[in-house]
């Protein structure tokens, strides 16, 4: 008897709580909406099954309930809203190991499992409604899933929810938004009210630059959350991977801060602003992936290249696989397939490998396909990115600058670039030796989230410091430098041009364009010639279509 009691208790704290988080929705009345049709569609089926109407209003009660938790887990852990379609990502095995990761998710996924079997199988033995009522029940689900498909499908609906992005605060209609087949989304490519004659006039005013046969193996390093330390407050000491002699460098400006690292890889690869897609801007690796018509990997597969992208994350994760493809890659690596060490023999997200270990993934590599070169290889190391709660004291005089918390970050952070830098110097000393034409690039997608303000960057005179970061460039001998002011911002969808001048490669008509605006601007976003800033958009998504593949 006490053990029903305390079972009705919770179920009546489930269902209010529940009933607060559908009733504060945000933004729109859609979500309410969407929210109570969630409720009855789990009422109505654990009713047909079951008949009892007090272990039904637990089951919907619950499960709503856990739905809204793990939304903030995601936002939490994965910095973006919970979508239906995320559970199949939850439900791959290969992406368990968050829980090595992170423990405490452990419990939390105990304490889920838990509450789901209480759902299911609380007040199983109370007395069961007669057929007649559970066969309502039936028909009940079946008014509300089509009611529930009918206002999904509605372009107002669309509408609103689309208003609701980037923040996307309304969990139940973010699910509901994207069950099955359905993205909520229907893809429209950018348009600049073909406004591109401007730029297609420009286009033959500049001189290309210098074509040959070097063809030298290229490789693109992603540097997880890095900026030269030394641009930050703090009179740090600049690691030697940022000094010396380059054959390109400049600071970047780029469209995400402290997480979403897709949004550069999407921008490095296809020389496309990711900001360019609007309310879809964090989810171009699924949304738009699929339309883009050019890419740097597509030009050099052109002119005989072998395209590998080397991912410490399993091929599942915020689709990197598929979106590579799209963007033509050959071949997808994942360092356990090579057995470097700290990969291990298993494909899962490898959150500790080290920046050093991840060179020698890629020297594996480049013994593996020497018949196939030339090569250009895409890889992206995380050993760098938040959050930097390895330090155990502050140093290097940090706490005379900031305060405990952002002093000990620093100091993290600090330490791993040390670490990033010698393996960055490493992989260069490797590709000299190869006695080959080489291109050696690394850039910070984004700078790492340690409670920084704008002025803690010693970047007065640009706008928005924290969304910069630094693009540089070795090679050998036969790689001509282009000069450039390191303090000149540029950004990093022009980089892919930077790219294919250094190895003299024939650009297609996209990165011709995306040369010739470094050329005039040098810029994008902060191009003060705003005319020519939307000629040059129009030219890329009006004219080329670069965003709609037929």
């Amino acid at each position: 008897m006490i053990i029903r009691r305390v079972s009705i208790i919770f179920t009546i704290i489930f269902f209010l709580v529940t009933m607060v988080f559908i009733f504060n929705y945000k933004d729109t009345i859609f979500a309410l909406i969407f929210g109570i049709l969630q409720f009855f569609i789990l009422f109505s089926a654990m009713f047909f099954i079951t008949g009892q109407w007090l272990r039904s209003i637990n089951f919907a009660s619950i499960v709503m309930f856990v739905l809204f938790m793990i939304n903030r887990l995601s936002l939490y852990y994965y910095r973006k809203a919970l979508f239906a379609n995320d559970f199949l990502l939850y439900l791959d095995y290969e992406n368990w190991d968050i829980l090595i990761d992170f423990k405490e998710l452990l419990l939390v996924v105990i304490i889920i499992l838990f509450l789901l079997a209480f759902a299911i199988f609380a007040y199983s033995k109370n007395k069961k409604a007669n057929l007649k009522l559970r066969m309502s029940g039936l028909i009940s689900l079946i008014i509300l899933v089509l009611v529930h498909t009918k206002i999904e499908s509605l372009d107002i609906v669309k509408n609103e929810w689309l208003k609701t992005f980037p923040e996307l605060k309304n969990t139940y209609m973010n699910i509901s938004m994207t069950i099955g087949n359905n993205s909520g989304l229907d893809y429209k490519s950018p348009t600049f009210n073909n406004s591109y004659e401007m730029f297609k006039n420009k286009i033959n005013t500049v001189t290309n630059y210098e074509i040959s046969n070097l063809k030298p193996n290229i490789v693109l390093w992603l540097n997880e959350s890095t900026l030269d330390i030394s641009f930050y407050r703090g009179n740090l000491e600049q690691v030697d991977m940022f000094k010396g002699d380059f054959k390109f460098q400049t600071l970047n400006r780029v469209h995400t801060f402290g997480g979403k690292t897709w949004k550069s890889e999407f921008e490095v690869l296809t020389g496309l602003s990711p900001d360019e897609f609007g309310a879809s801007s964090s989810l171009v690796f699924q949304y738009a992936a699929p339309h883009i018509k050019y890419s740097l990997p597509k030009n050099l597969k052109e002119e005989g290249y072998y395209t590998i992208a080397l991912n410490p994350y399993p091929g599942s994760a915020y689709n990197s696989k598929n979106a590579y493809k799209n963007f033509g890659i050959d071949e997808y690596i994942h360092p356990s397939e090579l057995k470097c060490d700290g990969a291990g023999d298993k494909i899962r997200k490898l959150k500790y490998i080290t920046s050093m270990q991840m060179g020698e993934c890629v020297k594996k590599i480049f013994k593996k396909y020497e018949n196939k070169q030339p090569l250009f290889i895409y890889m992206l190391t995380i050993n760098e990115h938040a959050p930097y709660n390895r330090a155990k004291e502050v140093k290097f005089g940090l706490n005379e600058f900031y305060d405990e918390s952002q002093s000990i970050k620093l100091t993290d952070y600090y330490e791993r670039q040390i670490e990033l830098s010698k393996a960055v110097i490493n992989f260069n000393d490797f590709m000299l030796s190869t006695n080959k034409p080489y291109i050696f690039a690394y850039f910070g997608d984004h700078q790492g989230n340690m409670g920084l303000k704008n002025n803690d960057v010693k970047f007065n005179n640009f706008t928005n410091p924290l969304n910069i970061t630094g693009f540089y460039v070795k090679g050998s001998n036969g790689v001509k430098e282009i000069k450039n002011n390191l303090m000149n911002l540029s950004e990093l969808s022009l980089m892919p041009s930077v790219l294919l001048e250094l190895g003299q490669i024939k650009p297609n008509e996209f990165f011709k364009a995306n040369y010739t605006m470094r050329k005039i601007c040098n810029k994008v976003d902060d191009c003060e010639d705003k005319e020519l800033l939307e000629s040059y958009k129009s030219y890329l998504y009006d004219y080329l279509n670069a965003a709609n593949k037929q």
